[in-house]
């Protein structure tokens, strides 16, 4: 979350009627911008209209009594069939000096807590606290819900032939054999945000608080060797057709041959055989997914007055009392781009469209498989290779010569 000049502290009352499905008034309190500034209550919701995912209208009053009109806006299309939403973004302009508030909040038990949202910026809206990347994989930590999720990226499948070798001319192929999908998750098991426990809830605590992270593909892979170029390869499968290309020159170093193939590994060949680097690279995007029960207070109305001596239902006659808790399940969830978050290092950015901006990850794990004249990847000749960072080591000879009759083309 970008930073600004100033916080939003909420702290919100929440009632719930399960039954009825309607949005009442939310009340907060304690607006302290940094610097100073008083503090007001906000009213989200009428008491009489349903939750939908259009923006609603909040009003703002002011200490002093005076009333201003703010913006609800909810931010997960997931989110807004819970009551009230978990997460929704809050405007709100100063009636003296114009200045405009705005802050994104996540609802967590009985309070609210929303921080600095920047019109305009990167979506920001996802749990992680603390994200750290590597080419092997991602970890999200949230110490509020006291949970860390990682989920490895998965390891992809280019199938090539013939390989470690190919000759000049001859039609050489390469497949994309899959590009499956990661999930990672971690889990905890209770939060009194109520002010319960596991063996005596209250309403508002939270309990099987799980986090998903997940991994998927979010296009072809992109497969780059030299003389050849770039091919876009989609994930056709182990049985799917590969494309067919001629290598016009062997992996000599004067043709920019690099490696010898004794240093990389590859012992069917020569070891003094000089090899051709590319390399394979697949875009992911990263999902996040949050689960969770939360305990909702089950209530009856009882005759006469309440122990404030004030009545609140069956007419003004009576007065409303929990009698028991029920759990219900609460989810929200989003996608966590590369700008949403620091320290993703910039070849991990995946800018596949070339808009300038990166739209996903780049997953370098990849697996060779060598298909055999049938582009088959079991039987007699089935092998495998993986050289780390999406490596690509293949040897190219030089072509057979060609035995003919004298006159014959």
């Amino acid at each position: 979350m970008k930073n600004k000049p100033f916080l939003f502290i909420l702290s919100l009352a929440i009632s719930l009627v399960a039954s009825t499905g309607l949005c009442l008034p939310v009340h907060a309190q304690s607006f302290s911008p940094e610097g100073g500034g008083s503090g007001f209550d906000v009213t989200i919701g009428d008491g009489n209209s349903e939750c939908t995912t259009s923006p609603g209208s909040s009003t703002v009053e002011s200490t002093n009594g005076s009333a201003n009109t703010g913006e609800l806006h909810s931010l997960f299309s997931d989110a807004v069939y819970l009551i009230p939403p978990e997460f929704y973004r809050l405007t709100y302009t100063n009636p003296i000096t114009g200045e405009v508030y705005d802050s994104m909040c996540i609802r967590k038990g009985p309070e609210t807590v929303c921080v600095p949202y920047e019109s305009g910026s990167s979506r920001t809206e996802h749990p992680c606290e603390t994200f750290t990347m590597t080419g092997g994989g991602v970890t999200c930590a949230n110490t509020e819900w006291s949970i860390r999720a990682s989920v490895n990226f998965p390891v992809t499948f280019l199938d090539l032939r013939p390989y470690p070798a190919s000759l000049v001319r001859w039609p050489s192929a390469a497949r994309c054999g899959g590009l499956p999908s990661s999930s990672g998750r971690g889990t905890y098991p209770y939060v009194p945000y109520g002010g319960g426990s596991p063996g005596n809830p209250q309403p508002g605590d939270w309990r099987n608080l799980v986090l998903t992270l997940t991994l998927n593909s979010a296009g072809p892979m992109f497969f780059t060797m030299p003389h050849i170029g770039e091919l876009l390869l989609e994930p056709v499968g182990p049985a799917g057709s590969p494309e067919i290309f001629r290598w016009e020159v062997p992996s000599h170093p004067a043709a920019g041959g690099g490696p010898l193939a004794g240093s990389v590994g590859l012992g069917e060949l020569p070891g003094d055989m000089p090899l051709f680097v590319g390399e394979a690279k697949s875009p992911y995007r990263l999902f996040w997914r949050f689960t969770y029960e939360e305990a909702v207070a089950i209530t009856e109305c009882v005759s006469g007055p309440g122990g404030d001596g004030g009545y609140d239902c069956d007419g003004g006659t009576g007065h409303t009392v929990i009698v028991g808790i029920e759990w219900a399940g609460r989810s929200m969830g989003g996608e966590i781009q590369p700008e949403d978050v620091p320290g993703v290092p910039e070849s991990m950015k995946a800018d596949f469209n070339n808009d300038g901006n990166p739209d996903a990850y780049w997953d370098r794990l990849v697996t060779i498989r060598r298909m055999d004249d049938n582009n088959s990847i079991s039987g007699r000749w089935a092998a495998s290779y993986s050289f780390g960072g999406g490596l690509v080591y293949w040897g190219v000879r030089e072509g057979q010569a060609q035995i003919g009759w004298p006159g014959v083309p």
